[in-house]
Order: structure tokens, then sequence, then C-alpha cells
């Protein structure tokens, strides 16, 4: 299987391309860059392991929530990629990227992804690792810090850059999280093993079907800049 992967709701974002079970990467560190490398590194990936656009299976790309102009890049890209070469596209849940990366380098089996979406609100969901993906326990939601609801039983781990710029209003959460991965942020590589899956499944769209999920309306975007 050959499929492209691009996430960039966060502030470092990324593309991965898997070719059978390599997977290759890179990194994109700032988020001015991402629209001017992620083109230019979607083609270095290809080039060096000697693929065509046109050969892939499909396109994925996280579908956010998570930063608006990061994920309408994402998804901007993947839509114009996937038109070109009539592939389909597999949206992927940047929440579930992140857990999936929490377990991937942690172990973490079940975690509560919390991720600052600015305006004094967090994007948060609760996971499950089963059969080795994340898996929703629950709706993803948008909401202030306070209104996040903590898994009630076993262990869990907090996972996502909410936990750090919110630190003080998610004291509590914090002291009953058995561990914390802060700077744990949703990664390319970590959209692949749900893309691999649903693909397989037959999951998967045309590329004018993939949309972003914002959670939050363009208009409270539009007024955040103009103030």
């Amino acid at each position: 299987m050959k499929l492209l992967a691009i996430e960039t709701s966060s502030a470092v974002g990324s593309l991965a391309l898997l070719d059978g079970d390599s997977v290759a990467q890179r990194e994109i560190a700032t988020p001015r860059a991402q629209s001017e490398r992620v083109l230019p590194g979607v083609g270095e990936l290809l080039d060096e392991a000697g693929l065509a656009l046109g050969s892939l299976d499909a396109i994925a790309f996280g579908r956010g929530p998570g930063s608006f102009s990061g994920i309408r890049l994402g998804a901007a890209v993947a839509q114009g990629l996937a038109l070109s070469k009539d592939l389909p596209v597999i949206p992927v849940s940047s929440l579930a990227a992140a857990a999936q990366r929490a377990w991937r380098e942690h172990g973490a089996e079940r975690s509560l992804v919390c991720v600052d979406a600015r305006m004094g609100e967090v994007y948060w969901a609760l996971f499950n690792i089963e059969g080795g993906l994340a898996e929703h326990d629950g709706p993803e939601r948008l909401g202030a810090p306070a209104k996040l609801v903590c898994p009630p039983d076993e262990p869990w781990s907090a996972v996502g850059d909410g936990f750090a710029e919110y630190s003080a209003e998610l004291q509590a959460p914090l002291v009953r999280a058995a561990a914390v991965f802060a700077d744990c942020r949703p990664t390319a590589r970590d959209l692949l093993p749900r893309a691999r899956r649903d693909f397989a499944a037959g999951q998967f769209c045309a590329a004018t079907a993939a949309l972003p999920v914002y959670l939050r309306g363009e208009d409270a975007w539009r007024r955040q800049r103009s103030n």
C-alpha cells in the first residue's frame, strides 16, 4: 500500500509517505513555513522513494480540529493533489493522531487529548487504543478548560498542548493523570495507521468531499483576527 499523509493542524507540521512497510517523514518546524514547504516536501518524499504521485493508493490528511489556517491548508493540499490524479482522500482526526503518537512513543493506551483552541478554549476528546488504533471514546468537544471532563476510572494519560497552555485551569485533571505528555502533537506518521485501516475497509472519499473539521465557526476566527 502506498499512502501520503499531511498533518498541519498544529504549530509543527509534518508529511509522511507509506510505501509497503517503509515510512519516510518530513517535519515543518513553524506554522509560517507550512504553506511554503508542504508541496516541495511532498515532491521530495516522492522523489526519494522513486514514486509518482499517481502511483499512490490514497492521500490522508489531518482533518482537525486544530489550527484554523493549518487544517484548511492540509485539506486544500490533499484535495488539490488528489484531484490532479483522481485519488481518494482519507480524513483522519488530528486529536486521534495525537493519541496514536502517545501510544507509539509512550505506550499510553487511554488518553485524554486536550489541544489549545485559542480564545480561552480547548479541543478535547478521550481515546482508547484498540487493536493498535486510537479509537474515540465519546465525541470531540470545544469549550472552556473548566468544562473538560476526566475519565472516571482506569489510568489515563493527559496528551496535548492544552495541558501546558492552561495548566492552572487544568490542575485537577493533571493531578489525576497517570502521565502527562503535553508536548505530544499529532504527526503525519500517526495518521497512517488509521488511514491504512480505513482504506482497506473502503472508508475513503472523493477529493471534493474531504473537508476540515473546525468545531468552531469561521466567523469566530475572523473576529479574533480583527481584534
